[in-house]
């Protein structure tokens, strides 16, 4: 019989080659299913006739030689003309093989019915695909598919949504904002050209107010000063109040009569000094000695409390009209509106509100809107406000057209803004 000491050598080496084994495999896991999602997803296209998508294909080639996870999926239109590109090839082979480290989905100049908009709904509504970041652009998505995505946000991670250059109108804007309205992590929505009204703006304003969305993008809409009227005008009231209620505190707190005198009186009260510690009966050494060691220790405490402060968990979101940036650019904020000539007037006194009071506002786009000299000397009064009350820089992007001397100040204060850059085919379209 063999010896025992050799035995148990024996299985010691073997179950560390087994656990050497073990980390391997969990490295080869990742690539293996990065192997399987790509060779679905191929799978996926032959039965429904839908073009893959080389640049996808390379892209997860690419991570499944790195054993990472890939969690940035892009479709747009192929070079193939007879057979086109489809999402729910897509969305099949990442539920196939459960493949939950999805986090970002664009989706680019694909036409999409309300059988596709269904399909990415009932993704969404699933709770293990946490996907954070939604663009559909230029997707051809209309009012009744857009109201069948909203209801996919109610139990959903995503923190932002784009729906660019689908004409959907204020009967889509309505149907997705009812959705939204019960989503606690949205922070950006942008609905630049979808063709939304003055209708919209009571619709979005409701969505500000009871939500945690804090970016707004609506440019190229026709929104109007009604509409924009419509959509701050509780954000303005409540900044205001805000506003009041801070100005409350600080009288308060240089107007405190009882604290002065407390504290006077604590500084004669106290019965023994440092000094007089030395008149004091001796003290054994091993009691000083606990007592240096208890004070180190307590610094030692200290410093670690310190360290793990530092890696607290951001909180979340704060629900309520809290608005960071807003962009209502070539919305028809002028005169030709209802309300004629005071109309533009009326909308700027009511952002003068906003942009005064506000301590969280950063961003406000108003290019390509004629809002006369006149709204432009109410935003300039209103960055002047900002600065006297020692609020935080606002970036203001408007009209040159109006008194030059005006303009010139609103660039001073609240310039800083970065230029939009121009891209091939659409406007703020997003090309590979």
């Amino acid at each position: 019989m063999p010896a025992l000491p050799k035995k148990t050598k024996a299985g010691k080496k073997d179950s560390k080659k087994s656990a050497n084994k073990k980390g391997l495999k969990g490295l080869q896991t990742i690539s293996a299913l990065l192997k399987s999602l790509r060779s679905q997803y191929e799978i996926k296209c032959k039965d429904e006739q839908s073009f893959a998508l080389p640049a996808l294909k390379n892209s997860i080639k690419e991570y499944e030689e790195k054993s990472e996870f890939l969690v940035k999926f892009v479709l747009y239109p192929g070079s193939c003309e007879d057979c086109p590109v489809k999402v729910s090839p897509l969305l099949s082979a990442l539920r196939s093989t459960r493949y939950v480290y999805i986090k970002e989905l664009y989706i680019w100049d694909l036409p999409m019915q309300h059988e596709d908009v269904a399909t990415l709904a009932l993704f969404l509504e699933k709770g293990i695909y946490r996907v954070q970041y939604l663009e559909l652009m230029s997707c051809s998505i209309e009012s009744y598919a857009v109201q069948r995505l909203g209801k996919s946000f109610l139990l959903n991670c995503i923190t932002a949504l784009l729906l660019d250059y689908n004409q959907f109108g204020d009967e889509g804007c309505e149907g997705l904002c009812r959705g939204l309205k019960k989503n606690r992590t949205l922070l950006r929505l942008s609905l630049n050209y979808c063709n939304l009204g003055p209708a919209s703006g009571r619709i979005l304003g409701d969505l500000l107010t009871e939500t945690a969305v804090c970016d707004i993008y609506l440019d190229g809409n026709h929104l109007e000063c009604e509409g924009v009227i419509e959509m701050i005008k509780l954000l303005a009231d409540k900044a205001e109040m805000e506003a009041i209620e801070r100005a409350e505190k600080k009288e308060l707190g240089s107007t405190d009569p009882v604290s002065k005198p407390m504290s006077a009186v604590s500084q004669m009260s106290t019965p023994v000094t440092a000094v007089e510690d030395d008149k004091s009966p001796d003290v054994p050494e091993s009691s000083s000695k606990a007592h240096s060691s208890g004070n180190t220790r307590g610094k030692q405490k200290g410093k670690k409390k310190k360290k793990s402060a530092k890696k607290k968990v951001k909180p979340p979101p704060r629900v309520g009209p809290w608005v960071e940036k807003i962009h209502i650019a070539n919305n028809g904020i002028d005169a030709h509106g209802p309300g004629s000539n005071l109309a533009p007037v009326m909308c700027m006194r009511l952002l003068r509100k906003l942009m005064t009071h506000s301590d969280c506002l950063k961003e406000i786009d108003l290019e390509h809107n004629l809002i006369g000299d006149l709204g432009g000397r109410e935003l300039l009064e209103a960055l002047m406000d900002r600065k006297e009350a020692k609020l935080n820089a606002l970036k203001l992007r408007t009209t040159h057209r109006m008194n030059s001397t005006t303009f010139a100040n609103l660039v001073k204060l609240g310039g800083g803004m970065k230029k939009k850059k121009k891209k091939k085919g659409k406007p703020g379209k997003k090309r590979i």
